[in-house]
């Protein structure tokens, strides 16, 4: 009985650590006002042609109890910080569509605001787009482009998404390694996605918006300038005080420590 309250105890601190994590964080970022996000896709529209589609994934909900960060191609196009969102950018209206879940009301009960699609004028705003839908009507609108013939393409990234501590170099060999174990071998999220459109509608052309992305984001605007420069500051800041933390005996995770207390 013992053991069993102890477990119950963890996980409730663990689950309200967890809401603690998602409270008091914005639902869209800080760092970047609507029209910079508008430019970003103008560039993505001018780069895939009038006759295209652009669809692109965003993060999904994280395993565990840390909190969500949304994948930076996701966040390059929008903003969004909330998970299991779709950007659909048609190349021929120039028109950015969102896509997210419904209104959950329980999950809001305890872990905080969650957006949905009936905070539409708010996501607009916010993000400066131009439509937004539940997630649920996304495939009428793809099959309403697939019967029209003129959308022949649909731009959408080949390459794994980048998340937290995660570069492409990493999220590939880690595909690799789970495609290798024949006990595993499951497809990537954006493997999956590509597989259920080809497979859905077969009228389309799937091409890759990896290079058109990672291109784009190449140059840096301003405000991105702005941004990195802080990054910088707070990684010279953590390594001043790992430094002078330093003294025999003490282990390399107390350093560790010690910086991400700096950079939080």
């Amino acid at each position: 009985m013992h053991k069993r309250t102890l477990l119950l105890t963890c996980f409730l601190v663990l689950a309200t650590f967890t809401v603690i994590a998602q409270e008091g964080f914005s639902l869209f970022t800080t760092n970047f006002p609507p029209e910079e996000f508008s430019k970003r896709r103008a560039a993505v529209y001018d780069a895939i042609g009038s006759s295209s589609l652009a669809l692109v994934q965003g993060a999904a909900v994280p395993a565990g109890y840390t909190r969500f960060r949304q994948s930076n191609e996701f966040y390059y196009l929008c903003g969004v910080e909330k998970p299991h969102f779709y950007l659909l950018l048609d190349g021929s209206q120039r028109r950015a569509t969102l896509y997210l879940p419904h209104r959950n009301e329980g999950r809001e009960r305890s872990e905080g605001k969650m957006l949905s699609p009936e905070d539409e004028a708010l996501i607009r705003q916010l993000a400066g787009v131009d439509a937004v839908y539940g997630i649920d009507i996304l495939p009428e609108h793809l099959a309403r482009s697939a019967r029209g013939y003129t959308m022949r393409t649909v731009f959408t990234p080949f390459s794994p998404a980048e998340g937290a501590a995660m570069s492409r170099d990493l999220a590939v060999r880690s595909l690799g390694d789970a495609s290798a174990d024949p006990f595993d071998g499951r497809a990537s999220r954006e493997g999956s996605l590509i597989q259920l459109v080809r497979s859905r509608f077969p009228q389309f052309d799937i091409r890759d918006l990896s290079p058109i992305l990672d291109n784009l984001r190449l140059i840096k605007s301003p405000r991105e300038i702005a941004v990195i420069k802080k990054a910088t500051q707070l990684a010279g800041l953590a390594l001043m005080e790992c430094m002078r933390s330093t003294k025999p005996g003490i282990m390399e995770y107390e350093l560790d420590a010690a910086a991400k207390y700096v950079y939080l």
